[in-house]
């Protein structure tokens, strides 16, 4: 649920205010997946899930936030 709130968010954010902001918003919820990693690991879960989902996913949400304020 909180991904599906999340990802509303963001299509709110976009139709209502500029790029720069939406890449504040996503700079912001980068925390997200970084936390999910976290807690995946310290449950005892999967690696490749921790590192290849939420770990790429806490790379490229940067990634696109930068490419967003420098636009």
């Amino acid at each position: 649920m909180r991904d599906t709130a999340s990802g509303l968010s963001i299509f709110i954010v976009l139709a209502g205010g500029t790029t720069h902001l939406l890449g504040w918003f996503m700079l912001a919820a980068s925390a997200i997946p970084v936390g999910d990693a976290v807690i995946v690991l310290r449950s005892n879960g999967p690696k490749a899930v921790a590192y290849g989902i939420h770990g790429a996913t806490a790379v490229v949400m940067p990634t696109i936030s930068a490419l967003l304020l420098i636009a």
